[in-house]
């Protein structure tokens, strides 16, 4: 019975809260013990136990996506599922991309910035750059040609990601795309083998995957300690300066995350038939949780799908092929923050846009958002030069800005990755 406690909802809450606490203060902490950084040294253990969940989420994914797709191939549903999929995907990336806009510009996050704020945010850049603009967020709209190459570059990296040359090499390098995309083909072959074999071939794939969601609902138990170190390093990270001087953006957009994470639950809600809202969230809680705190929305994978699949009751094949093709692919959290941030870049610099030019933001923070595909860090950041380029605005000189608070912004980006596949995954299911 104790030791159940641990996986509470209010247990987690707690250890969020005792995490956070110990990166507030940090350094004071840090003095009293004699260290450089003492939530550096407790995050070490917290990023031990974020690879022994990401040392799962490879296995699952060829799993569950290769034995869903060989099930659905050998019934007479999967013409319909899949039909299903796209029309559930293309609307909900197009709302999330629609709200991101909105917010964007009816918050005004770039415009109407002390001077203060404008200096700190100037020195910022400056540090970066060598310091020898004397105010480089006063530059003129003419940085299309030093944009091109990150756009090319993210494009470039999703479409030749995609089939891999070598598919050890792949599992090697954890990359994503690659394989997904060969899951998705071993699936579809394992499917039009009409010999017993396959069905054999399934049966041993569930095996693997049921195996590996043993091994990650046993380390749930350390999922408290796991977020008192995540949370401190990650907290200590951000500078309150700085923290402050982008105050208006992260307020925004973690206001507009909350609007979509509540319209997400709803979606949830009445597809679950749960009566008890509550009784739905708490369901969900350790996913949540889970991306919130470790900003890797792969290594959610395996909660999420126990949950929609023992918890929720949701049809256990679908779920298996939805969820991580949907966490690949469906990057609603990366859509809705370049979203915001180009707006952001628009009012900082002053620009004027055409309204052609909302459609060209529209079909930019799109692919972009598409293209960080299993990318993350300063890559997924600087493929906003994708949306940002048409416009003939430079994204480097912001870049960094961007990069400062990404330790604020990526829980809640990855949380509404996470939760917003799951409600597209219940709408499809």
């Amino acid at each position: 019975m104790t030791v159940k406690l641990l996986k509470h909802p209010l247990v987690i809450l707690l250890s969020v809260a005792i995490g956070v606490v110990i990166g507030l203060y940090n350094t004071p902490l840090s003095a009293v013990f004699g260290v450089q950084s003492f939530a550096q040294i407790i995050s070490m253990p917290g990023q031990v136990y974020l690879f022994y969940l990401q040392m799962t989420v490879i296995p699952i994914i060829i799993t569950a996506i290769s034995s869903s797709i060989g099930k659905l191939l050998r019934t007479k549903t999967s013409r319909g599922l899949i039909r299903k999929m796209c029309l559930v995907f293309l609307a909900g990336i197009a709302v999330t991309a629609l709200v991101g806009m909105a917010v964007g510009m009816a918050g005004q996050p770039g415009a109407g910035l002390g001077g203060d704020t404008h200096a700190l945010l100037t020195s910022l850049i400056s540090s970066h750059t060598g310091g020898e603009v004397s105010d480089v967020l006063e530059v003129t709209l003419s940085g299309v040609e030093d944009a091109a190459p990150a756009a090319a570059f993210g494009l470039e990296v999703f479409l030749t990601s995609l089939i891999p040359s070598n598919i050890f090499s792949a599992l090697a390098f954890g990359s994503t795309m690659a394989v997904v995309f060969f899951s998705i083909v071993f699936g579809i072959a394992i499917g039009f083998v009409k010999d017993q074999s396959a069905d054999m071939l399934i049966k041993f794939l569930s095996a693997i995957f049921e195996t590996f969601q043993k091994l990650v609902s046993a380390s749930l138990y350390l999922l408290p300690f796991g977020l008192i170190c995540l949370m401190a390093g990650q907290i200590a990270q951000v500078g309150v300066l700085i923290f402050m001087a982008m105050s208006k953006f992260i307020i925004l957009y973690c206001a507009g995350t909350t609007v979509l994470f509540i319209i997400t639950t709803v979606i949830i809600w009445l597809r679950s038939g749960i009566a008890n809202p509550l009784k739905m969230l708490t369901l969900l809680f350790e996913p949540v949780m889970l991306a919130f705190a470790t900003r890797n929305s792969m290594s959610t994978l395996p909660s999420a799908i126990t949950c929609l699949d023992d918890k929720m009751n949701f049809d256990r094949t679908t779920v298996n092929l939805t969820l991580p093709l949907g966490i690949t692919l469906g990057r609603f959290g990366n859509i809705f923050y370049f979203a915001v941030a180009v707006f952001f870049v628009v009012q900082i610099y002053g620009a004027e846009l055409a309204p052609a030019q909302y459609a060209m933001i529209f079909f930019g923070v799109i692919l972009a958002g598409t293209a960080t595909a299993g990318a993350s860090g300063i890559v997924t950041l600087s493929v906003i030069s994708i949306a940002l380029s048409p416009l003939n605005l430079p994204v480097e000189a912001v870049l960094v800005i961007f990069m400062a608070i990404d330790p604020v912004i990526d829980p809640f980006r990855t949380l509404l990755l996470v939760y917003g596949n799951i409600g597209a995954t219940t709408l499809i299911a």
